[in-house]
């Protein structure tokens, strides 16, 4: 890796990634030829939660009660982050794809946006208890969003949905816009076999972005960075964690 451009930068927090979305992003990352860097996160606002007295959890698995304690806080986030980077390391290798790691504190979401470097980010969707698998034949992205804002930037979007398109892994493209695009600007959406369609009239406002990133129905959604400005940190926040979808911000 000798520049920060040609890394997709990837945050690993307490929740983990499960490997059907890691092995989604090694995918994407060999079409556009780059690496990876997993930021191993140790999110600081759980470690002050773990130091109130008396604090506890309920487990999903048996449903009882248990200490939140710092260093049981700890265990679980080392044993989650040592998981996921052998997975990730694993899938990597099969796909010839370089990789490497970070350690930082934080939550995903600042940690990521914060870092001074022009690298593409992906946020997984987090974990839930009953989650549809995609099946294992036809495309790796079913459902593709591309949110076009009219600035400049929306030619990087237009270009990274292209090589993924071109590479097969995605089944149905979405434009997702304020107004209709020009037919030319879309002209390497346009794939042989492949449908792309319009939905315009989108809110491309601060808040309707951030509920499009809290509701989308789409396996991948593609953003540029430029698109979140003016919207809060802690809505970002919240619109993340609740999403259903694999995120991409492009820079």
């Amino acid at each position: 890796m000798t520049d920060q451009g040609s890394v997709i930068l990837v945050p690993i927090d307490l929740y983990g990634i499960n490997r059907r979305n890691l092995e989604t992003l090694v995918r994407i990352a060999r079409q556009l030829d780059r690496g990876l860097l997993g930021l191993l996160l140790n999110d600081i606002r759980l470690q002050r939660v773990a130091d109130l007295p008396f604090t506890t959890e309920i487990t999903f698995s048996s449903g009882r009660e248990r200490s939140l304690l710092r260093d049981h806080l700890t265990q679980r986030q080392s044993d989650v982050g040592n998981t996921t980077r052998k997975l990730l390391h694993e899938l990597a290798e099969s796909y010839r794809v370089a990789v490497s790691f970070e350690d930082a504190s934080g939550n995903r979401w600042h940690t990521a946006l914060e870092r001074d470097d022009h690298r593409d980010i992906f946020f997984p969707p987090r974990q839930r208890w009953h989650v549809p698998e995609h099946s294992r034949h036809g495309a790796v992205i079913r459902r593709l969003g591309i949110l076009l804002t009219s600035s400049p930037t929306d030619a990087l979007l237009i270009n990274t949905a292209a090589a993924l398109l071109r590479a097969g892994l995605v089944g149905d493209t979405y434009v997702l816009c304020q107004r209709p695009p020009l037919p030319e600007q879309l002209h390497e959406l346009y794939q042989p076999g492949h449908q792309v369609r319009i939905q315009s009239h989108v809110l491309c406002t601060p808040t309707g972005i951030s509920a499009l990133i809290q509701q989308s129905p789409y396996d991948l959604l593609l953003l540029t960075r430029d698109s979140l400005e003016g919207i809060p940190n802690d809505q970002l926040d919240a619109a993340l964690d609740k999403s259903g979808s694999q995120i991409l911000l492009v820079h």
